[in-house]
């Protein structure tokens, strides 16, 4: 990969490395976690556990978050918070994401789903709510909205990003057609090998009208340039603005979905303030967009000047996640806004 950027090449490569290794893991009788959808472009498999994380999943498809306790009982009030690897508590196991915590404070009279999805962007988050809702009913739904997800709204190949040795698949996103949104779908045709769907010239010119990613010539000299210490601005600055615009379109789109079908939507600031997307004005910028029709549950708030003066190992795990006391405080604010939206 010379001087650090994407080529085509190298990211056929990356997607023939993660099916020897779904292979693998299929001849090893090991479960799959994550597999393949034509729909979302990947999901989690029902009550399966993942061969390397110490994640399960619960009947439903959705991360592990309430004790055989809480599952016998009958809920007076049913939540799904929806997002990325954020909600679904990355590197951490099930009772200490906060999502399992925001559980355990409220009870059994909560039923709190976990619908975050490792990788996932906003519009794959919403998508997976509305299907998941046409089968489980609830009464209220969080989108929970971070800094690094707003430019995966922007992404149809999760590999042109970064090498992903897990998820480094296939989505769908969606486009602003003349002020409204407009769903593609996932442009492959799904039925042969990942870096196959790379030698189509049909893919290829999808995916390089609608993926902002696309290793295009012009975006790969561009990262030599940079490279080579061009004050040129990085890819995420160039499409700063389009992913917000884009997001925040999102956003609407949740709220009239969450009202066409009788559930009462907010959405929620899951700030980090570490790694390569520090939580910046786009949370700002959101609020001023949509803060008039809905709840909005800002957890920037909960990282106090003390609290973020503590040790790195305190706030968040190696690939920036929270840890258990860090997902702790974000549940503890969770189950107040629950509590006073109930």
């Amino acid at each position: 990969m010379p001087l650090g950027n994407r080529t085509l090449s190298d990211i056929k490569g990356n997607l023939a490395r993660y099916e020897a290794m779904v292979a693998k893991r299929q001849a090893e009788d090991q479960d799959l976690y994550i597999v393949r959808d034509s729909y979302l472009g990947w999901r989690m498999q029902p009550n399966v556990r993942h061969p390397r994380w110490p994640y399960t999943t619960n009947g439903l498809g959705n991360r592990a978050s309430w004790s055989d306790a809480v599952a016998a009982a009958a809920p007076t009030r049913q939540v799904a918070i929806l997002g990325n690897s954020h909600v679904h508590g990355d590197e951490s196991p099930d009772a200490e994401t906060w999502v399992a915590q925001t559980q355990t404070t409220l009870g059994a009279d909560w039923r709190i789903h976990n619908l975050g999805v490792s990788a996932y962007a906003t519009d794959q988050a919403i998508l997976h709510f509305l299907d998941f809702q046409s089968r489980q009913p609830v009464d209220l739904a969080l989108l929970a909205v971070t800094t690094t997800e707003i430019y995966r709204n922007l992404n149809q190949c999760r590999a042109f990003m970064m090498e992903d040795r897990e998820i480094p698949m296939f989505k769908p996103r969606f486009v602003d057609d003349a002020g409204a949104l407009r769903l593609l779908d996932i442009p492959i045709r799904g039925d042969r090998p990942l870096a196959d769907e790379l030698d189509d010239p049909v893919v290829l010119a999808a995916l390089r009208r609608n993926d902002a990613f696309f290793p295009s010539y012009s975006t790969q000299m561009r990262d030599i340039a940079r490279r080579m210490h061009l004050p040129l601005a990085t890819i995420y600055q160039r499409l700063y603005e389009p992913a917000l615009k884009l997001t925040i379109a999102l956003c609407h789109h949740f709220i009239a979905s969450c009202r066409d079908r009788g559930v009462q939507p907010a959405i929620m600031f899951l700030p980090v303030f570490w790694g390569s997307f520090p939580a910046g004005p786009e949370y700002d910028r959101i609020a001023g967009a949509v803060g008039g029709e809905v709840p909005l549950i800002d957890a920037r708030s909960v990282f106090t000047p003390d609290r973020l003066a503590l040790s790195r190992d305190v706030l968040h795990h190696r690939a920036n996640h929270y840890t258990a006391r860090s997902a702790g405080w974000v549940a503890e604010h969770v189950a107040t806004s629950l509590r006073g939206l109930a």
